[in-house]
């Protein structure tokens, strides 16, 4: 076995530290001009989002004080009039983590569902999509909640996944009901 060499180690520790520091400040110097740009794509996406549940000319966050808890949603301005609401809520179909995105007109009526993230398994968010679910709970309104049988039939093989969207779209409605319909936020 060999000698340790203090001088060895320490070089090669030193190397290792600047190695370190460099990469961290290229990093952070990646984050810093990178941050603003980033924002943008991100913003330009949720507005995109927005868009398909709600045709709009532009969208301004509002927030809501419900109990204690804040919840945000978005006015939709079509020729400087507010046409409508979105919500994005989280609920919980066969995993936690479901969002959906909502439209209400100002008349009370669901423009567009969108699931804009989940942990679902893999194909239950596609089977709800093409089983038609989100064109049902449009064509079905936002006078009450709706109940997954009665006023919006389920998807086969994604019952769960189908009613966290149908619990998200009832979020939506309630926050409506109770605190923008005939007027705004």
């Amino acid at each position: 076995m060999s000698k340790l060499n203090i001088k060895e180690i320490l070089i090669s520790a030193c190397a290792l530290a600047l190695i370190a520091a460099v990469t961290t400040a290229a990093l952070a110097g990646t984050n810093a001009l990178t941050h603003d740009r980033i924002a943008e794509i991100n913003e330009a996406a949720a507005n995109e989002a927005r868009m398909q549940v709600m045709p709009a000319d532009s969208f301004e966050k509002k927030t809501l004080d419900i109990e204690g808890k804040t919840v945000e949603y978005y006015e939709a301005v079509k020729d400087g009039d507010v046409i409508g609401f979105v919500f994005s809520v989280s609920a919980t179909g066969k995993s936690s983590g479901l969002v959906v995105m909502t439209g209400i007109s100002t008349d009370g009526k669901i423009t567009g569902v969108a699931v804009t993230e989940d942990n679902e398994t893999a194909g239950y968010v596609d089977k709800v999509k093409k089983g038609g679910l989100l064109d049902r709970i449009v064509e079905a309104g936002a006078e009450r909640p709706l109940e997954p049988g009665q006023d919006v039939d389920v998807v086969s093989q994604a019952t769960k996944t189908s009613k966290g969207v149908i619990s998200g779209v009832n979020q939506a409605i309630a926050y409506y009901n109770g605190y923008l319909k005939g007027g705004q936020g």
